[in-house]
C-alpha cells in the first residue's frame, strides 16, 4: 500500500474549514472544494518516493485509472451541470484540441475525451438537485404561483408535455434572445420566497428557489432548479447520477467517485465558464425518481455498484479486533473517512486517519481493514 497526496481544489463554493481540519492543517481563509485522488492530468495524486520526492500516482500503478475519487464539501451550491456521454465527450474534445484552446483555459469545455457518470455517497446530511421532476409534478409547483412567468411557464408545458417538453422549456429560459428579462426572474424568486416564508411550499421547490437566489438572484438557473427533483441523503447513503442528467449539488460533505473525467457542461448558478445551447444539447431523460443506489451486503461490507464498468465504491467500519476485507483486485484507492484505520495488502500496511487515503495496485491481492473507524474504497468491478 502507499499513502496518497491528494490535490486540492479551491473552488468558490468550498467550505472554509471542513477539509482543513478534516487533514489537521491550518485553515488559510480560502475555499477547499475538493480533494482529488487518482490519475487525471487536472489534479494527480502522488506518492511518497524512496528518497521522500513525490511521485506521480500513474507512474507507480502503471497504467491511468477508470476512476476518480473525491471529497467534496460543499458550502455553496454548485453549478447547474451535466455530464457528457462518451460520443459527445470524445468528438469535443478532439474539436477543441484542434483548436489548440489550452486545457487550462476557463473557456474550455472538454477536459477529456471521456464520458463522467458520477456517484456521491454521503458523509454529512446532503442536499442536491437531480434530474427533472415528473410533468405532473412540475405544474403542481407552477399552479401555486402567480408570478407572471410561472404563468407563462405553465401554459408552456400544458401545451408541450412530458420530458421533451421540459428539454425545450429550459433551452428557452437559458437562451440569451428567449429567456426571461431581469424583471421576469425578479419577481419569479419574489412569488417564490413569499410562499415558502408563508408556509405554502411545494415538493420543497419554493425553499430550493428562495436558497439559490441568495447567491444568483438574477440567473435563470434559479428557475431551472426548480423543475428538478430534491433529494436529501443521510450518512451513509449513496446517489448516481447518470450522463446526460441534469443536476446540482446544494450543501454536505461527500466522497464523489466518477469515472476518470472532469468534462462538465454548465448553463448557470455559477461564476464559471457557461455552455447554456451544448448543455441542452446533452440533456437526455433520466431517472426520475430512482437515483438513490442500494447498498449490497458482502462479508460485512457495504457495496455500492452502480450499473457502470469504472467504479464502485465498498464502505467497511471496523471496531477493535474487527478486520475487513474489500473487495477488487485491480488498483484501488482506500480512503478513511472516520477514526484511525490499517489498511494493508502484500505491498505493506498504512495507517490512515480521516481525510487521507492509500493506493495498491494491481495484483498486490486483497486489501484489508483493520482498527476503529471507516475505510471507503474505490476500485473498478470489471477489472
Amino acid at each position: 500500500m502507499h499513502e496518497l497526496r491528494p490535490v486540492v481544489k479551491h473552488y468558490d463554493w468550498g467550505s472554509v474549514d471542513v477539509l482543513p481540519d478534516m487533514l489537521g492543517r491550518e485553515r488559510d481563509g480560502a475555499p477547499w472544494a475538493e480533494l482529488w485522488m487518482g490519475t487525471h492530468p487536472l489534479g494527480t495524486s502522488s506518492v511518497v518516493g524512496p528518497d521522500g520526492s513525490p511521485v506521480p500516482l500513474s507512474e507507480v500503478a502503471g497504467e491511468l485509472l477508470p476512476y476518480l475519487l473525491k471529497i467534496l464539501a460543499i458550502a455553496k451550491p454548485l453549478s447547474l451541470q451535466v455530464h457528457p456521454d462518451a460520443t459527445m465527450a470524445a468528438r469535443g474534445f478532439l474539436r477543441e484540441t484542434e483548436r489548440e484552446v489550452p486545457l487550462e483555459a476557463p473557456t474550455r469545455v472538454f477536459k477529456d475525451p471521456h464520458h463522467k457518470p458520477e456517484m456521491v455517497y454521503a458523509l454529512t446530511p446532503f442536499e442536491g438537485l437531480i434530474a427533472f421532476r415528473p410533468t405532473a409534478e412540475v405544474w403542481h409547483v407552477l399552479d401555486g404561483l402567480d408570478s407572471p412567468l410561472a404563468l407563462r411557464l405553465n401554459e408552456e408545458l400544458r401545451a408541450d408535455p412530458g420530458f421533451p417538453g421540459l428539454v425545450r422549456m429550459v433551452g428557452r429560459l437559458l437562451s440569451p434572445w428567449m429567456g426571461p428579462t431581469r424583471a421576469e426572474l425578479r419577481a419569479f424568486v419574489r412569488d417564490c420566497v413569499d410562499k415558502y416564508a408563508a408556509g405554502l411550499d411545494r415538493r420543497r421547490a419554493y425553499e430550493t428557489v428562495a436558497q439559490l437566489a441568495e447567491h444568483h438572484v438574477d440567473d435563470p438557473g434559479v428557475v431551472v432548479a426548480a423543475l428538478l427533483n430534491r433529494i436529501r441523503l443521510e450518512p451513509g447513503q449513496a446517489a448516481f447520477v447518470e450522463v446526460g442528467v441534469l443536476h446540482s449539488y446544494l450543501s454536505g460533505t461527500c466522497v464523489e467517485v466518477m469515472a476518470g473525467s472532469d468534462n462538465v457542461l454548465r448553463a448557470g448558478l455559477t461564476t464559471k465558464h457557461v455552455e447554456p445551447q451544448a448543455l441542452v444539447d446533452c440533456v437526455r431523460m433520466g431517472m426520475a425518481e430512482a437515483h438513490v443506489v442500494a447498498p449490497k451486503e458482502e462479508a460485512g461490507v457495504r457495496v455500492f455498484a452502480p450499473a457502470v464498468d469504472e467504479f464502485a465504491l465498498a464502505v467497511a467500519t471496523v471496531t477493535g479486533a474487527d478486520e475487513a476485507t474489500l473487495p477488487g483486485a485491480g488498483p484501488r484507492i482506500a480512503l478513511c473517512v472516520d477514526g484511525e484505520v490499517t489498511v494493508r495488502a502484500a505491498s505493506g500496511p498504512v495507517t490512515l486517519t480521516a481525510g487521507r487515503s492509500a493506493f495498491a495496485r494491481r495484483g498486490t491481492g486483497p486489501v484489508l481493514v483493520s482498527g476503529t473507524g471507516t475505510v471507503v474504497q474505490a476500485f473498478a468491478p470489471s477489472r
